[in-house]
């Protein structure tokens, strides 16, 4: 036995040497090395994620789109910058502001409130001026603004205006006589209108205008020797209202008003310069 012993330890030591393993012994290696091959992966897979931990950016957002991941603007938006109040709102709180001196200083009377109000009231008068002379200086700059261009307003001018006025009427009324005669509708009971009729007959005869003088009323004027009485004309022209004058076309077989009610003689020349104009004016 105790060689068999010895044999099998010489054996087993020439065995190593020469590279031969017993069969228990390579059992034993191949079992270790099966649990290396499992656990190796796993080895790699656990330190994988610590490399990568390491190499990392700070980030850890995902990465994705390009616009996902952009950096976002932290800047504070700036507060908008208070909205300028317009003249007119301007002028408003100024008003107020004067109003309110005003009856502080009435209802709470005192030198210091008077003085308040008084500053405010300075300011407006500063102001009028202000405007006074910076028209007078647009009047230069801008001349065809100027009325005084058009129409004088000096009193020196008053006459010659004047003249030239009516001359303006007086070629009005022979335009328009030259094609039109004039229906005064009146009414014979009412003094006011046998007043104006006197007045448009003598206006008639002065400017050599046809007039055909009509009552309304069944009344005659004795003032208007050619009156007539109405025979359907006040109807069928519409007319409402008296006394009443018309422009009467006999060629054409039309008509216009004129005036209607009392009026004076300047004032109806000036009429039939509007009419003739078409009321343009001169303004």
């Amino acid at each position: 036995m105790s060689l068999r012993a010895g044999n099998m330890q010489q054996i087993s030591g020439w065995a190593l040497r020469c590279g031969i393993r017993s069969p228990h012994r390579a059992s034993q290696q191949a079992s270790v090395a099966r649990q290396w091959g499992w656990m190796l992966p796993a080895m790699l897979m656990l330190a994988m994620p610590v490399s990568a931990a390491i190499s990392a950016p700070e980030r850890n957002e995902p990465q994705g789109w390009q616009w996902y991941n952009e950096p976002q603007d932290n800047t504070e938006p700036q507060a908008p910058a208070p909205k300028q109040k317009s003249a007119s709102e301007l002028k408003k709180a100024y008003q107020q502001a004067t109003q309110e001196a005003l009856d502080n200083a009435i209802l709470n009377s005192s030198p210091d409130n008077f003085a308040r109000f008084m500053r405010w009231q300075n300011f407006w008068t500063e102001r009028a001026g202000k405007f006074s002379q910076s028209a007078k200086s647009a009047m230069l700059k801008y001349p065809e603004l100027d009325y005084n261009l058009k129409y004088s307003h000096y009193n020196g001018t008053v006459k010659e205006q004047l003249s030239m006025d009516k001359q303006k009427e007086q070629a009005a009324i022979a335009k328009l006589a030259s094609q039109y005669g004039i229906f005064f509708f009146y009414r014979g009971q009412m003094p006011l209108d046998n007043l104006a009729g006197s007045i448009i007959a003598n206006f008639a005869k002065d400017n050599n205008i046809s007039i055909i003088p009509v009552s309304v009323d069944g009344v005659l004027n004795p003032a208007l020797p050619t009156s007539r009485l109405d025979s359907g004309q006040r109807q069928r022209m519409g007319i409402k209202f008296f006394p009443a004058i018309f422009l009467v076309d006999p060629k054409q077989h039309t008509y216009r008003p004129l005036a209607y009610g009392f009026i004076t003689p300047d004032d109806l020349s000036r009429q039939f310069l509007n009419v003739a104009t078409g009321f343009k004016g001169e303004f």
